[in-house]
């Protein structure tokens, strides 16, 4: 995680201090994971638009001794009861539930996830198999 520092303004006073994001909170908690939860977490920060989502978030995130996590497990079981999911956020969730968990996941939802979405499931992939160049695309 990047540490965010002040620099004085000319009038000597520093301006207040951002708090990091989501995204990167869960990447810090994520570097003492398995390299599959890692994955994961890439996958799902890089996209962005679900952790948006309160309903996600609510699904997802939990705080383990003081910091945010993910709760894998609660989020599979959730899930399926979120309104309004499209086909591709159903089909991109189940992939990476599928990463972080070790679980099957049916592969002939891939042609919804649209390009963007596809690139960072094979980047998690190629990850797991010991790469860390994307196994296709390049992010747009």
């Amino acid at each position: 995680m990047q540490h965010r520092t002040t620099v004085p303004t000319p009038t000597g006073t520093a301006p207040p201090l951002e708090p990091p994001s989501l995204g990167e909170l869960l990447t810090e908690w994520a570097r003492y994971r398995a390299p599959r939860e890692r994955a994961a977490v890439a996958a799902l920060v890089e996209d962005g638009e679900l952790l948006a989502r309160d309903e996600i978030r609510t699904a997802l995130i939990t705080k383990q001794d003081g910091r945010m996590a993910c709760d894998w497990a609660r989020l599979a079981r959730r899930h399926l009861l979120i309104p309004d999911l499209s086909a591709s956020d159903r089909a991109f969730l189940v992939l990476v539930l599928a990463i972080a968990q070790r679980t099957a996941a049916p592969l002939g939802q891939l042609d919804t996830l649209g390009q963007h979405r596809l690139t960072l499931v094979l980047r998690a992939l190629a990850h797991l198999g010991g790469s860390d160049t994307i196994a296709a695309g390049e992010l747009a």
